[in-house]
């Protein structure tokens, strides 16, 4: 069985998890118009997975980096698709996660 998307599933830890709430009421939104809450994907940047987020999310993946990602988490910024994360800014992400954490 293939998976909807071509994505590395990956989920971003920085980021929650829409509550059940929150599951709850975007299985009662139409697909194009669900929110969803800082998420974001470790993504591929070839064509074959921009069609594929563009038919899951309705609009094309727009990538971000590290900086940014963590700069939306701290200003608690939601976006209505989820954002996409090369694998280099997810490494990037993920040591600088770890830096902030060694210094608390």
């Amino acid at each position: 069985m293939r998976t909807p998307m071509p994505l590395l599933a990956a989920v971003v830890a920085v980021f929650s998890v829409p509550c059940v709430a929150a599951a709850q009421q975007q299985a009662q939104t139409p697909r194009a118009e669900a929110r969803v809450d800082r998420a974001a994907y470790v993504c591929a940047t070839d064509e074959a997975t921009r069609r594929s987020f563009e038919r899951e999310y309705g609009a094309a993946p727009i990538f971000v980096t590290a900086e940014e990602a963590l700069a939306a988490a701290a200003a608690g910024e939601r976006w209505a698709t989820p954002r996409c994360l090369t694998e280099a800014q997810h490494a990037r992400l993920e040591r600088l996660r770890r830096q902030t954490a060694s210094k608390n």
